[in-house]
């Protein structure tokens, strides 16, 4: 994710990055994604955790389990936040590096996020850094679903038990299930390999950044294509938002965030100036992508 368009004021000298903190809060992020992995590679393969306690092979068996949710899932976040720096990198735009956010609990992380330090001038460069991150992201993620979706195995045993944490599917994971096994499964009726998890997640970080309301990603991305006029559709697509949250309260987050940062976009220069054919056409991919990436209801807790 993007943190959004600066407001508009004289460009300042490119500062001094502060490695350090980057990498520190990457080595936390690390640190918390394979903590929250491990339970993710029990849950897998259960003798990683003997009843006798763990010795020198079973820790390093679930070490090797616990890396391979966080490698994964890092990857994908990495990449997406990659995506946006380095486009602001080529249009000279003064962005910092990813920070990472660490969070013990869940999937170990809140996500990754840019700083972007000047004005973006232009629709042109305002949308190749908005869906470069995303574009990024899912390309790193489609082969470790397809992965993760071949080695899951099912589930033997489908009596779940109260406070049970479902992943719901979207259309992208239907179709790596139908490609790589011929067949479609929910997560009832699977044992999900942690490499599906940090691949399904990556998938729910890509719908997230891509909804096209506010300063999200999806959001800098419609106003690119529609200018002025995004501020007409802005609350329309917030009501849909809404109404979702009916179905998962989770999107009423994602409202009250939208509102709060503000729901109509920051105007460009350029503001009424049509993007050109190839942008628009992968204008209408980003909104594929969205689209097999998102899941109405993408969490269940029975």
């Amino acid at each position: 994710m993007s943190a959004g368009v600066p407001d508009p004021r004289p460009a300042a000298p490119r500062r001094r990055e502060r490695w350090w903190l980057h990498a520190l809060l990457l080595l936390l992020t690390f640190a918390t994604t394979t903590y929250v992995g491990a339970g993710f590679a029990v849950n897998f393969r259960p003798g990683l955790l003997p009843p006798g306690g763990l010795a020198g092979g079973s820790l390093a068996g679930l070490v090797r389990g616990a890396l391979s949710f966080s490698v994964p899932l890092l990857a994908i976040l990495f990449a997406h936040e990659m995506g946006h720096y380095l486009m602001c990198r080529r249009f000279g735009i003064d962005a910092s590096p990813p920070y990472f956010i660490p969070f013990p609990s869940l999937v170990g992380t809140l996500g990754a996020f840019i700083r972007i330090r000047q004005p973006i001038a232009t629709k042109r460069q305002l949308f190749d850094i908005g869906v470069a991150g995303p574009i990024a992201g899912f390309v790193v993620a489609i082969p470790l679903l397809l992965w993760g979706v071949a080695h899951s195995r099912p589930n033997l045993n489908p009596v779940l038990e109260e406070g049970t944490i479902l992943f719901r599917y979207p259309l992208a994971v239907t179709w790596a299930q139908q490609l790589t096994i011929g067949r479609t499964f929910t997560s009832e009726q699977a044992v999900e390999h942690p490499v599906f998890v940090a691949a399904w997640f990556g998938l729910f970080v890509t719908a997230l950044n891509l909804l096209p309301i506010g300063q999200l990603d999806g959001g800098h991305a419609l106003y690119a294509v529609l200018g002025r006029f995004q501020r007409k559709a802005a609350w329309p697509l917030l009501g849909v938002l809404a109404f979702l949250g009916l179905k998962w309260p989770g999107w009423w987050l994602w409202v009250v965030i939208t509102l709060v940062i503000g729901v109509n976009h920051p105007p460009v220069l350029d503001e009424d100036e049509p993007l050109d054919g190839t942008r628009l056409a992968v204008a209408a991919l980003v909104l594929l992508m969205l689209l097999v990436c998102f899941a109405p209801v993408p969490i269940v807790m029975l």
